[in-house]
């Protein structure tokens, strides 16, 4: 997984520590992490016909982490909810 570092802007892969300036990235792999597992939750979900479930787990990994997944999961799961203004902001924010 890529983390752009929060102090010089380099990308790091699965790395700990920026390997530029020594900036700690391990809370931004937790976060991006969890924001994943959502994803995933929300997608099995999402297949089990729980759509307001899908909708809450693609939710919590948009707030752990502004993903075009996160997003394009909750659009989804709106629009099987018949929810389609929901729908039609979280595909703007998937755009």
């Amino acid at each position: 997984m890529k983390i752009p570092c929060p102090s010089c802007k380099k990308l790091n892969v699965d790395a700990a520590t920026c390997s530029r300036c020594g900036c700690e990235l391990r809370a931004l792999l937790a976060i991006a992490h969890a924001a994943g597992c959502e994803i995933t939750l929300g997608e099995n979900t999402l297949l089990a016909g729980s759509f307001q479930d899908a909708i809450e787990h693609a939710v919590r990994s948009w707030h752990l982490k502004h993903s075009p997944e996160a997003a394009k999961l909750a659009f989804l799961a709106n629009v099987c909810a018949k929810k389609y203004h929901d729908a039609l902001t979280w595909y703007h924010r998937a755009m």
